[in-house]
């Protein structure tokens, strides 16, 4: 909390007249090339973006920086000839294919955006929001895509491909001189073949210690992150412990991997994370929030010791990225207006509404107390989270707790505040994630101005003077968070389950946010683990809930509320070697289950409401 109250008093004393610019700004010189392969026609629902917002939300860039877009364009998958961009191999990975148009110069999935540049020769692909937080729902022929939906895709996947493309591109000639040619165009010559190969090694190089800084242990199973999942805080706290200070023994092995959380109702929440730790405090939370997210996505975080001129105005490090804040302030002012989907009652079987109206009798008795119902037209309204003890909801406990306990040396840091300007100061080691959180601070300081206009674009703030104005009006919103992380706040649940903590973990102080459930439907799997496949199985007794399933369709199943288990692209094992594996446990969350199965599917098919 104290960090956030250091920056909004940093950036409030700054004076500036606030310049927003629109994020998605293409260099005049782009190049358009068809996309690869078939893009299936989707139907858009109604959660209150227009079209123009949904390409931007798509395709503005918040500064992750993957490789150059035109090498994206023309690299070839690993064992073949074909495009990595082909749709074919994209949907395989679990990204959503789109046409070429003028925000999506080269035809790529949803969420692979260009970055803002003066020319296309020093633009960057990488990942923005939407590649996560899009999905795709099918049903008997028809495609809906739900914005702010978690990804099935399968990202660990996607980026083993991208360290073999570029290792064979650059290894085998045939391959590097079909590359070279389309990428260098008129250019190509002998110097320039050259220049782009020795780039090329560089950016492998790179992947590759990417991949092994994040590489599971090898006892791990190869599936064992898969589809609709990913450790995105370990990957966090590893670009900053690792890549940040330059350390590459300095991280953790990603093993606790969450779904992709749905993105309705972030913004208007007092807390965020699955394990409610950031506050969302107005005009600067969203974006520390974010920024924190970037570095974890390729945001490229350097922590360095400042040189000695720097020292002598009082500056100890360095903090650099690239992190785009005009991007991501775009990007939240998007996320602010998203809505949850409603069930579509033209593609998928009605609701039976005298059913739902016992379920709601039953929500109320059994869920509401963590779950609040906001009606849809409040979805706006700021809202407080409930906070439950992980000794009480008794799901897997390896998010949170690797969250708090993952430890890595601090390198140049010892002896310095943590937050920089105010705090404990650091010892030899501390969390692995103060880390990142000391280089978006640093970011933030370095770059106030950025900072404060990217609060304001998410804000609808046009003049830099009004930022006293809002910070009053939204005085109750401030206090509201600083009263949510008060230990009494938490909502506490008797609810005993052992066989998720056999090592006896610390599990003390630890929490899951539950959230409003309004378009649950929309974002199966289950869980923060994704271990439940459907609302059905989750309303059963916890030991007798499926112990493997696949994962990875899009076909819908109406009834259980769900993706189809029956096939997929890999399979979901909660077991390994007849024990629950770390991370993958089904257990816990027994709210509902004692239920009659009547009253279970008169509460799925309210829920179906929500």
């Amino acid at each position: 909390m104290k960090k956030v109250i250091l920056m909004t008093f940093v950036l409030g004393i700054i004076g500036i007249a606030c310049s927003i610019n629109d994020a998605l700004i293409l260099p005049p010189d782009v190049r358009y090339v068809s996309e690869v392969g078939p893009v299936p026609d989707r139907i858009d629902l109604d959660q209150a973006w227009d079209p123009a917002t949904k390409n931007k939300f798509w395709f503005t860039s918040q500064g992750s920086q993957i490789m150059p877009y035109d090498w994206f364009t023309w690299l070839e998958q690993p064992d073949n000839k074909k495009f990595f961009r082909d749709s074919y191999f994209m949907s395989h990975l679990g990204y959503l294919p789109m046409k070429t148009s003028k925000d999506n110069p080269s035809g790529l999935p949803i969420g692979f955006a260009m970055t803002r540049a003066k020319s296309a020769k020093d633009s960057y692909m990488g990942l923005t929001c939407a590649a996560c937080h899009t999905n795709q729902i099918s049903y008997r022929g028809k495609n809906m895509l739900i914005d702010g939906a978690p990804t099935l895709a399968n990202f660990v996947l996607f980026w083993d491909n991208i360290v073999d493309a570029l290792n064979k591109t650059h290894s085998e000639p045939d391959k590097f001189e079909r590359f070279a040619r389309r990428v260098l165009g008129g250019s190509y010559n002998a110097k320039t073949k050259a220049k782009l190969q020795s780039d090329l090694l560089a950016t492998a190089i790179a992947a590759g210690q990417r991949r092994d800084v994040n590489a599971l242990p090898d006892d791990y199973p190869e599936d064992f992150t898969s589809w609709a999942r990913l450790d995105a805080f370990g990957n966090i706290e590893n670009a900053g412990a690792a890549f940040g200070l330059g350390d590459l023994s300095n991280g953790n092995p990603p093993t606790a991997p969450v779904s992709y959380p749905f993105l309705w109702g972030t913004h208007q929440s007092d807390v965020v994370q699955w394990n409610a730790s950031a506050p969302n405090t107005p005009l600067v939370g969203p974006v520390i929030r974010n920024m924190g997210e970037v570095v974890g996505v390729f945001g490229g975080l350097e922590i360095k010791e400042a040189g000695f001129i720097s020292k002598l105005f009082g500056k100890d490090h360095t903090y650099s990225s690239t992190v785009d804040f005009h991007g991501l302030g775009a990007l939240e002012g998007y996320v602010k207006i998203l809505r949850s989907p409603e069930w579509p009652e033209n593609i998928l079987p009605k609701i039976d509404a005298a059913k739902a109206e016992r379920g709601s009798e039953i929500f109320s008795s059994n869920c509401q107390g963590c779950h609040q119902v906001i009606h849809r037209a409040d979805e706006g309204n700021h809202y407080k989270a409930t906070k439950t003890p992980l000794v009480n909801v008794g799901t897997d406990p390896y998010t949170a707790w690797e969250i708090e306990n993952h430890e890595s040396k601090t390198l140049i840091l010892e002896g310095f505040k943590a937050d920089i300007v105010v705090g404990e100061k650091f010892g030899p080691t501390t969390r692995s994630l103060n880390i990142s959180l000391n280089g978006v601070v640093g970011l933030a300081l370095k770059n106030p101005i950025k900072a404060l206009e990217a609060g304001f674009e998410t804000a609808g703030i046009k003049e830099t003077a009004s930022w006293k104005d809002y910070v009053k009006e939204h005085q109750e919103t401030l206090d509201s968070i600083a009263e949510s992380r008060n230990d009494d706040d938490i909502v506490s649940r008797v609810y005993e389950v052992n066989e998720n903590n056999p090592e006896g973990l610390d599990l003390d102080s630890l929490v899951y946010k539950a959230r409003p459930l309004n378009g649950i439907w929309a974002t199966a799997p289950y869980l923060h683990n994704g271990s439940v496949p459907n609302l059905w199985q989750l309303l059963q007794k916890p030991k007798d809930r499926v112990k493997k399933f696949w994962v990875g369709s899009y076909e819908f199943d109406p009834e259980n509320v769900g993706f189809d288990t029956s096939s997929g692209k890999s399979r979901f094992k909660v077991m390994n070697n007849g024990a629950i594996m770390k991370g993958n446990s089904n257990l816990g969350h027994g709210y509902g289950t004692d239920l009659s199965d009547d009253d279970k599917w008169a509460l799925i098919e309210y829920m179906k409401t929500l």
